[in-house]
């Protein structure tokens, strides 16, 4: 539609300059003295615009001859930032595919032809991580000096791609260094404690992967369930690297969450620690708080080796707990192995030697074979004692077997 409009109008314009030229008479003089010079009034205007073409056409000419330089610099500069674009992308590309020695050619390449300070530190941080990737540590120790002098010696995606890149090389001291310098930046970076609890958790630091957890949890870069299964892990190497006495292990026990107190595994390695520190009838709340709580084989077998691990207390009553949740649990061959031992070790023959039995037939374990075969020893019947030794070693073989 527009250009049919434009069309029209050029067709009218044409035909009112063709009327105007065939019906004008008039005449223009020129006098130039000592000249004089009679024009028609249609020549005189064609003149005149040849005139004002030729000079504008003119002044575009020289404008132009005069820009050339710098139009040549602004060409060449386009030039470079496409060159620049092109193989950068084509670097990103290659580092993705894991083609990581093209990546970093092209990047190289993008990197030289970049005038932007910003851009070549961007390349150059590139450029580090395609030649880590590649295996190539000496060219990425130069790429990240290279990096440090562009950006003055700080840069929060220098420091932090450092300490990725010096984790990934089990290099965890120096990785920390560069967290120090990231959380300068940025104390609550997510990723710098994401990173630095993966750390943490290779070096065996449990406070402060407890510490990391909770910082992490509370702003939800951990889901729950996967914070509370590290914080159990670390409260159990707490216990396996700090040895505690009564007093200290029960204020750590107090600095618990409620929830962590009933964990089965936690409070199974809790309670034996209170036994080793000589508090068993700590240790025997505690197992009986986290069975009521979450019924799980951890405390179940702690709880039936009290006896035998010297804590005082009254064993009649413990018993009749046992035999108490053997109505809400009848078919748990581990409990039915628990009641066995504390019969055992209170010299109730037959009814250990019932419990035990009972516990090979609803599930034959290399440890319940094991329990009766003693138990029979201890009755003199040795042949049959044999047999379940026998059954316990083959049990014990085939699981090692699976295993492997």
């Amino acid at each position: 539609m527009r250009i049919l409009f434009w069309l029209i109008a050029l067709f009218g314009l044409a035909v009112g300059l063709a009327m105007f030229a065939r019906l004008n008479t008039g005449y223009a003089l020129l006098f130039f003295p000592p000249w004089r010079m009679e024009l028609s009034l249609n020549a005189f205007v064609l003149l005149f615009a040849l005139l004002v073409l030729g000079g504008y056409g003119l002044v575009k000419l020289v404008d132009w001859l005069l820009a050339m330089p710098r139009n040549v610099r602004r060409y060449k500069a386009a030039k470079r930032v496409n060159d620049a674009r092109r193989y950068r992308r084509e670097a990103i590309t290659a580092l993705i595919e894991g083609r990581y020695h093209k990546s970093v050619r092209a990047i190289k390449v993008a990197r030289d032809a970049e005038d932007e300070r910003e851009m070549q530190l961007i390349d150059t941080l590139i450029a580090a991580r395609a030649a880590h990737f590649g295996r190539d540590f000496d060219a990425r120790d130069q790429y990240i000096e290279q990096a440090r002098v562009a950006c003055g010696g700080r840069s929060l995606a220098l420091d932090m791609l450092e300490a990725e890149m010096m984790y990934e090389q089990y290099r965890n001291r120096e990785a920390l260094v560069a967290l120090q310098r990231v959380y300068a930046q940025s104390p609550k970076l997510t990723a710098a404690l994401k990173l630095e609890l993966k750390i943490r958790q290779q070096d065996n630091h449990p406070a402060r992967v407890i510490e990391l957890t909770d910082m992490l949890e509370k702003s939800d870069a951990l889901d729950p369930s996967h914070a509370a299964r590290i914080r159990n892990q670390a409260r159990l190497n707490q216990l396996k690297l700090d040895p505690m006495d009564a007093s200290e292990l029960e204020r750590w026990w107090h600095g618990l969450r409620k929830d962590e107190k009933l964990l089965p595994k936690l409070a199974a390695a809790a309670a034996r620690q209170f036994i080793r520190a000589g508090v068993g009838e700590r240790a025997e709340s505690i197992l009986v708080d986290a069975l009521e709580a979450n019924w799980d084989v951890a405390p179940l077998e702690t709880y039936g080796e009290l006896g035998r691990l010297g804590v005082k207390g009254d064993a009649v009553k413990r018993l009749a707990r046992a035999e108490d949740w053997l109505r809400h649990h009848p078919n748990d061959h581990q409990l039915l192995l628990a009641l066995g031992r504390m019969c055992r070790d209170a010299a109730l023959w037959g009814k250990a030697r019932n419990y035990l039995e009972a516990s090979v037939a609803v599930a034959a374990t290399p440890v319940a074979h094991a329990e009766l075969g003693q138990l029979l020893e201890q009755l003199d019947e040795r042949e049959t004692a044999e047999e379940h030794y026998r059954a316990s070693l083959g049990l014990a073989l085939d699981l090692l077997e699976k295993r492997t």
